[in-house]
């Protein structure tokens, strides 16, 4: 599945700063079909304590470091997508330029969350 995306997402390994930074800037939960931002800990508790994951701090670790439960947290939070550089997107010369090549980066990753955060 990955060959066939690979030539339009890029992907590496974020360090617990970066995950720390998304999650409260992009984090969000859907409960009922409602999207709830994560802001307080009483939603997490209730739908993740089972877990043993009780608040915010807890649940960034987890998607940091994957433990025993990480599939339930994914599940937890929907995916979001980073803003991109307006001139940028104008023209794919200029996105080659600022953002580079898409594809695997490892730890590279994390100057591009901050670039596009």
């Amino acid at each position: 599945m990955l060959h066939i995306v690979e030539r339009y997402v890029t992907w590496g390994f974020p360090n617990l700063e970066c995950v720390r930074e998304l999650i409260l800037k992009h984090g969000k939960s859907e409960v009922k079909n409602k999207t709830i931002p994560l802001t307080h800990n009483t939603v997490i508790e209730e739908h993740l304590g089972k877990f043993g994951i009780i608040c915010l701090e807890d649940l960034i670790d987890e998607i940091a470091f994957p433990g025993k439960h990480f599939q339930e947290i994914s599940w937890f939070l929907p995916p979001f997508h980073l803003s991109m550089a307006h001139h940028a997107t104008q023209n794919r010369v200029g996105f080659l330029k600022e953002m580079g090549t898409p594809g695997y980066r490892g730890e590279r990753i994390n100057q591009l969350i901050r670039q596009l955060n």
